[in-house]
């Protein structure tokens, strides 16, 4: 009984394997297809150290932010899919000097005063807001219109290629790569290269590595002088092309200016993302 048991495990484990490997030599056309009306709900977790010199002393300020958003899309016409996103709650820790601040969209105590007061009245301008944004059924951004919102590092997530993947305008299969270039902010030189490589193909998702470089020289007229190293993970919906989770690991240099004084800054982060069809 256990060798007729033991050989029916080894028949039922090769029928898998010989599944998986059939369905991984197997190629799929990656693109968005979204309806309108849909809605998706973004959670994006920013763990990030920056450390920089001043005064002849090393600083490192620690932040962890919470960002929330809901994209709708609002049509699809001719392959373009307009889609309006909307910052519901931010949530953020600061820690630098000995000094802590939290701010939380949803609670008013923590920006009703002192450091927290500040921060609050530049986050809370975001809250509520929307950003409308245009891009092909392959994920090139068309067109980013920001309606007053600040041009910030949050909003820049949105294009950063932490959230939408760029696919290819051909089939692909495990081991293919390909590669794009992305430009998040307008007004500025920020270029963002990044490789993609497919490493998993199942019927319901496809996981692809990416890799990217950040360069910057000025952003909005200031010199920065920025260059980074991006690494990570996008796992996608192989039927809609919508993400359902990330891991983006980053790596950059820049210099800093303040009150006239430019320093050099490293910053390490690290972004998770998830998401969530609203039903």
């Amino acid at each position: 009984m256990k060798t007729k048991t033991g050989v029916l495990l080894i028949i039922v484990s090769a029928l898998f394997f010989n599944v998986n490997v059939a369905f991984s030599q197997k190629s799929a056309e990656l693109k968005y297809k979204l309806k309108k009306g849909e809605k998706y709900n973004f959670s994006t977790n920013v763990d990030m150290d920056m450390t920089f010199e001043a005064g002849g002393n090393t600083a490192t300020m620690e932040s962890v932010m919470d960002i929330y958003m809901t994209s709708t899309i609002l049509n699809v016409e001719n392959d373009v899919i307009n889609q309006d996103f909307v910052f519901d709650r931010i949530a953020m820790n600061q820690k630098i000097f000995g000094m802590e601040i939290n701010y939380d969209s949803d609670d008013t105590s923590t920006y009703n005063s002192g450091m927290g007061a500040k921060v609050g009245q530049e986050m809370n301008k975001i809250i509520g807001q929307s950003i409308v944004m245009s891009m092909d059924d392959r994920g090139n951004i068309i067109d980013l219109d920001l309606s007053g919102i600040d041009n910030t590092d949050i909003t820049n997530n949105i294009t950063s290629g932490n959230t939408y993947t760029v696919y290819p305008d051909h089939k692909v299969k495990v081991g293919d790569t390909w590669e794009s270039d992305i430009n998040p902010i307008k007004g500025g030189d920020m270029k963002v290269h990044v490789n993609y490589k497919l490493v998993k193909l199942s019927k319901k998702s496809a996981t692809i590595e990416v890799k990217g470089s950040i360069t910057a020289n000025e952003v909005k007229g200031e010199e920065i002088n920025m260059n980074g190293t991006t690494e990570g993970e996008m796992i996608v919906n192989v039927k809609t092309g919508i993400l359902i989770s990330s891991k983006i690991d980053l790596d950059m240099t820049m210099d800093i200016e303040q009150n006239g004084t430019k320093f050099p800054a490293t910053l390490l982060s690290t972004s998770t993302t998830t998401v969530k069809k609203v039903k």
